[in-house]
């Protein structure tokens, strides 16, 4: 079973747990017949404006966690989010990911980035800004978006790429790295750039 949580740290223990889907909570809430009866309610309170009712949640300081059985997938703290409540997608602010392959041989793959979206129902993720990752294997990646499709465990880009591998410096116009099995592909063309 595939659980997804978001914790914020508050003070509240180790932290406040939040349902991954909280605005579909929160229309939940919402429904005609959960609301309290007349006799039960109480005093009403002024009406929000439209403008307030559909204003976007935001968080300091996230962890969203995407897990299966005793393994956690993907692991990705953010320092700011932001969650608009009419989309099932967080933006978030100085991110860092990690995240293994249940199956995967290699170490984690991990990533720092500005800014990135996150698809809160299938844990795609889009980084964007200033992106550095660090493979299983050690290699070191520099580029300004890249995307992470959890379906097929793969990282990749069509951006511009620099690749630090030991003591040689690739470039390219995009990679694939699969997280699982740790294969690393570099795609339209690569060189060896002379240090």
């Amino acid at each position: 079973m595939r659980a997804r949580t978001i914790v914020r740290p508050g003070s509240a223990g180790p932290g406040v747990r939040w349902p991954a889907r909280l605005p579909l909570l929160l229309a939940l809430l919402l429904l005609p017949g959960s609301a309290p009866r007349a006799q039960e309610a109480a005093p009403a309170a002024p009406a929000p404006s439209s403008e307030s009712a559909r204003s976007t949640l935001r968080l300091s300081g996230m962890t969203f966690v995407d897990s299966t059985a005793d393994t956690n997938g993907l692991v990705l703290e953010a320092e700011q989010v932001d969650l608009p409540p009419s989309t099932n997608v967080a933006h978030l602010e100085t991110v860092h990911v990690r995240m293994r392959d249940p199956q995967a041989t290699g170490g984690a793959f991990e990533m720092t980035c500005d800014r990135g979206d996150l698809e809160l129902g299938s844990s795609d993720f889009r980084a964007e800004g200033d992106v550095e990752g660090l493979t299983g294997d050690g290699r070191r990646f520099f580029t300004t978006w890249v995307i992470y499709d959890s379906k097929s465990h793969v990282v990749s880009t069509e951006a511009p790429v620099r690749i630090l591998d030991g003591g040689t410096t690739l470039r390219g116009k995009g990679f694939r790295y699969h997280v699982g099995s740790g294969r690393f592909v570099l795609t339209g063309g690569a060189r060896v750039v002379q240090q």
